[in-house]
Order: C-alpha cells, then structure tokens, then sequence
C-alpha cells in the first residue's frame, strides 16, 4: 500500500476551473432573469398605459352621447309643449245649500230622501257635427266632370242641328229628284211618241255655222283635257246656248214652243272641234 503514489495535478486543475465557471454561470443566470423582470415590467407598464388611454377614450365618447341624449331630451319636451293642448279649467258651479224648513209642530220629522245627480256639471249641448270641407283635389275633379259634361252637351246639340239640317237637306234633294223624275218621264213620253232620226255632224270652232236638220249649229269653245264643249243653237235667228256640256251627254232642247224636243249628242271632243249627232223627229224634219 505505502508502495502506490497518485499524481494529485491532475485533479487540482478540474477543481479549479470548476470554481472558475460557477461565477460565469451565476451571473448569466443573474443577466437573463434582470432582462425578464425588466421586460415584464415594461409590459406591465405599456398594458397599464394602453387602458388608461382607452379608458380616457371611452369616457369621452361616454359624455359625448350623454350630450346628445341631453340635447335631444331637451328638444323632445319643447316639442311636447308646443304639441300639449291647454286644456282650459272648466269652472263648476256649486249648488246652494237650500235652507231646511222646521216643522212648527214638536212632533218628530219624518226623514226626507233626496236623490241627487251623481255629477255636478251643467248639461252639455250635444256638439253640433259640421261637414268636412272638400279637400281642393276633389273639388277640382268635380270642377273637371262638369266642365266635360258641359262639352258633351254642347256637342250633343250642335250634332243634333247638323242632324234636322241633314234630314232638311235629304228632303229637298229628294224633292227635287221626284221632279226631275217626273221631268224625265214627261220627255221620255214626249220622245216615244215621236219617230227619231240621228244627224251625224262635225263642227269646226270658230264663226262658222254648220245647218243640222231644223236647226243651225255653232261651235263656240272647246276643252279637250276636260273633254267638255259649249255649242250655240240658232233657230229663227234665235240662240239657244247649251254651254259647258261634256262627252256623251244627252242634251234636250226645245227651240219652240209647242215643238218637239231636239236631242244633241258629243261623241268626240278634239282639240278644235267636236263630233256627235242630232236626233229629231222624223216628221219635222228639215233639210
């Protein structure tokens, strides 16, 4: 045992430096703990300073309603005083108290009953129901109905004058046609008692007279576009004009008074002349 002999350098430089590192240590651990506390002070302070901000905020928008509520409490009762009627204090009249009479005779009063209105008020008339004034947008619509029916009986008046003119003017045109009836069948009798010979001629205008049967015939004018003519009729150094006529149309004339009735018709209207034909009796015939 005596024999066996440790090195002891080589366990004094592990002892050392751990006791050179254990301070190293403390105070890296002193380090990061005063950083934590330092930090969460600082929270605690920014948390604290961030609600007393908000807190101040919230208080002031707290007054700012509490004004408005204010203001409009305020403008809510002037309105209800303007609104609120003034409901007038009805005066009631208090009846009199009327004097009890006294029996004059000591006997004992027999007890009177009264009966009274419950309600001291003196009777209301019944208020009197006034009618409603028209509102303008119905009187305007009245005052339009009238107006139109106005017109519609102004107009049914003048439709019912045009109406007895019309059925005068229907009268009198057929008046008149019953007499060109009558007219008409007076010369067709005329003319069937007769025998009748067509004249074929052509007149030239101009001074020239062209003799046709009994008579003597005159062109005085003539227009083609209208197809219409004027002729003059001499008979015993007399003219008779038949003046606008057209093409085609049956003229009848008579030239004397208890004559037969002379017939002229246009076949052709030209430029300046006209072509056509005479029908005259037979038996009066002259050539």
């Amino acid at each position: 045992m005596a024999g066996i002999e440790f090195d002891r350098q080589i366990f004094t430089p592990a002892a050392e430096a751990q006791r050179s590192q254990a301070p190293k240590a403390m105070g890296v651990i002193l380090l990061v703990l005063a950083l934590g506390l330092a930090g969460l002070v600082g929270y605690k302070v920014f948390t604290q300073v961030s609600q007393n901000n908000a807190i101040a905020s919230a208080n002031a928008q707290v007054e700012q309603l509490q004004q408005q509520l204010a203001e409009s409490q305020k403008r809510v009762e002037e309105l209800e005083k303007h609104r609120r009627p003034v409901k007038a204090e009805i005066a009631v009249p208090v009846p009199a108290p009327q004097p009890v009479a006294v029996a004059k005779n000591p006997a004992p009063a027999k007890p009177v009953y009264r009966i009274a209105a419950g309600s001291a008020l003196p009777p209301q008339p019944k208020p009197t129901i006034t009618a409603a004034p028209t509102p303008p947008a119905q009187s305007a619509a009245n005052a339009n109905t009238a107006a139109i029916q106005t017109e519609l009986t102004a107009n049914h008046e003048a439709w019912q004058a045009t109406t007895d003119r019309l059925a005068d003017v229907v009268g009198v045109v057929g008046q008149q046609q019953n007499e060109l009836s009558e007219t008409r069948e007076a010369v067709n009798q005329l003319l069937s008692q007769t025998r009748r010979q067509a004249l074929s001629f052509e007149l030239l205008r101009g001074n020239n007279r062209m003799p046709v049967g009994p008579v003597t015939l005159q062109l005085k004018s003539v227009d083609a576009k209208s197809q219409r003519y004027s002729v003059c009729v001499y008979f015993e150094d007399r003219c008779i004009e038949l003046k606008d006529r057209v093409l085609n149309e049956v003229v009848v004339f008579v030239v004397s008074k208890n004559g037969a009735p002379l017939e002229l018709v246009a076949t052709k209207v030209l430029r300046d002349q006209i072509v056509g034909y005479l029908e005259v009796p037979t038996d009066k015939q002259q050539r």
